[in-house]
């Protein structure tokens, strides 16, 4: 049975852009450890748009090539450093409540009605 070019068992043949050699494909747990996010969390940094395509290996098995994932990481690090310098030489406003203080008069514990 011969196939036509491109198709191999009635799917379509992947082609992959050439990677340098020291290049992987990465697993959503080692998305979880680069980016410290929990199982949801990585899911749903995976679906953002600017995130990197993901190579699919099987029906319920994706991965990501490490230098995009490497790459999505820098862009979002610059993005965060600059938010967190700005947020660390402003000023932190007065708390709008004054902290609560305990009132009143303190007396001594009393016992049970059994004990003796």
């Amino acid at each position: 049975m011969n196939h036509s070019k491109g198709m191999a068992a009635g799917k379509p043949e992947i082609n992959f852009l050439p990677r340098p050699a020291g290049d992987r494909l990465i697993s959503i747990a080692d998305i979880r450890l680069i980016f410290k996010l929990g199982r949801t969390a990585a899911y749903e940094l995976t679906h953002r748009p600017e995130f990197p395509d993901h190579v699919e290996i099987s029906p319920r098995c994706y991965r990501w090539w490490a230098s995009e994932v490497d790459s999505f990481a820098d862009t979002l690090g610059g993005a965060h450093s600059r938010d967190s310098k700005r947020l660390r030489h402003e000023p932190r406003p007065p708390d709008p409540v004054p902290p609560m203080r305990i009132t009143g008069t303190v007396r001594a514990i009393r016992g049970h009605a059994g004990t003796s």
